[in-house]
């Protein structure tokens, strides 16, 4: 067994089991503003515009499911109606020749995700219309990253074919968990034959990073029930994974008070469901561990980046070819352009009306000062790289390193003598076993994290 995963004890879970952020983004999007208004996004853009020769990241979200899963914290639109579809691509394709109206200067793109939602909800004809958009307007680059969520029950040769065929290499599986009778609790059936078919596809169409989505601490797991599924994983053998606790928020997603609390797994179990992943994936599968919650194959770049301290990470998740900005489209998108995130309305309706009006969809955002950019940087150098080094942060901010976190290097001193950190001379380093609470490392660097906490918006950093 490898020493970090020995090492992870129940004293050490219980001790730092708390509530905190994923820090998909810092500040993270429970402290952006509805004072940041359109005029603040058309002067991102602006700033984004100047620098013509760095390429862009675009994100879209396609909402729609035919139903909703109990565990989903996605902002989701349930409907199978072609009308409802139809209009919100129509809207989407007005919102992207709005956003490539501010930059005119600035059209080279290197990487492309769309998320759901349910992408493969749309028929080849209506993928084909939303590449065909961004085509348009855009100058995606040859060698772009090109990646796409799918939901293998819904989602057919057809619609792999056309998405091969346009460009698409990298692919994200929603699984979850693979056992039936965990299925039935939480309201998503899907075979492992289905997904193993789709994997299969994929792989026989060129796609060469085929990623699956596990969830530890669904009602109804057990060690049997995660042992069936990772023995399916292991089988089939998908290049890339993401492990993910289950964030049970029904105070902010009401339909998840219809998970069967009772089932949960207890803590010790659910700690225990996590180290048996992260021991099973890397002794009999050879996987090495990605950040906090992510596994690769050892030829997969993202493993032999993470070897070369030249991972990134933002909304649409781990990558190895970063852009300066990310510009998301459709409803509840967000972007990241110009020192400065959005967020659109997350409600269907709000997102209609801002388009029909010519308006752009903001419903939020902040600008970053000096402070939140150079406390970005250490929190996603430590996401991705695990390290971070002192003299980065002080050729940004003027400071020395010790003295600008003063708070947070005393607090290192407690994790440092647990074995989760190390406090070099020259940059903070995080030990494989401080892999498990790089959240809670992260928490460290967060000047607005006492704010945020009592708005009781996170879940369970273990």
């Amino acid at each position: 067994m490898p020493s970090n995963q020995a090492n992870l004890s129940e004293a050490l879970v219980e001790k730092y089991d708390c509530t905190g952020p994923r820090y998909t983004s810092y500040p993270t999007a429970p402290v952006w503003s509805d004072a940041f208004q359109e005029t603040h996004w058309h002067a991102a853009l602006k700033e984004a515009n100047r620098q013509k020769d760095e390429t862009l990241a675009l994100y879209v979200h396609l909402p729609f499911c035919a139903k909703r899963c109990l565990f989903c914290a996605c902002n989701v639109v349930i409907s199978s109606r072609d009308d409802v579809l139809q209009d919100y691509l129509a809207r989407l394709e007005k919102e992207i020749e709005q956003v490539a109206e501010h930059l005119p200067d600035r059209r080279k793109v290197s990487g492309i995700h769309w998320g759901g939602g349910t992408p493969t909800h749309l028929p080849p004809a209506e993928l084909e219309r939303v590449w065909s958009k961004l085509n348009d307007m855009f100058d995606i680059q040859p060698n772009a990253e090109l990646s796409i969520e799918v939901h293998p029950p819904v989602t057919t040769d057809l619609q792999l074919e056309t998405l091969a065929r346009l460009g698409f290499r990298r692919m994200s599986l929603g699984v979850q968990d693979l056992d039936s009778g965990v299925q039935d609790l939480i309201y998503r059936h899907q075979t492992v034959e289905q997904t193993e078919h789709v994997l299969t596809k994929a792989r026989e169409l060129g796609f060469n990073s085929v990623n699956f989505d596990l969830i530890y601490g669904l009602p109804g797991q057990t060690m049997d029930t995660w042992n069936f599924t990772l023995d399916e994983v292991l089988r089939m053998r998908p290049d890339r994974l993401a492990i993910y606790s289950y964030a049970h928020v029904p105070w902010l997603h009401p339909h998840q008070e219809q998970m069967p609390g009772d089932q949960m797994p207890a803590s010790e179990l659910k700690i225990e469901l996590l180290r048996t992943a992260a021991r099973r994936l890397q002794e009999e599968g050879g996987y090495s561990e990605i950040g906090f919650d992510h596994f690769a194959l050892p030829e997969d770049e993202m493993a032999i980046a993470v070897g070369e301290h030249r991972l990134y990470r933002n909304f649409m998740g781990y990558t190895v070819k970063p852009a300066s900005d990310y510009v998301g489209f459709g409803m509840s998108a967000i972007s990241e352009v110009g020192h400065a995130f959005m967020q659109n309305h997350t409600k269907l309706n709000r997102w209609n009306a801002s388009l029909d009006e010519g308006r752009s969809a903001v419903s939020k955002g902040h600008a970053l000062d000096l402070d939140d950019q150079v406390r970005k940087i250490v929190i996603e150098r430590l996401m991705c790289n695990q390290r971070i080094a002192y003299a980065e942060v002080e050729s940004m901010s003027g400071r020395v390193f010790q003295e600008h976190f003063a708070e947070a290097w005393e607090a290192l001193a407690e994790m440092e003598s647990d074995g989760l950190v190390i406090r070099g001379e020259e940059e903070l380093v995080v030990t494989d076993l401080g892999r498990h609470f790089l959240r809670n490392v992260c928490m460290l660097f967060d000047r607005y994290l006492e704010q945020q906490l009592k708005q009781g918006r996170y879940s369970r950093t273990i």
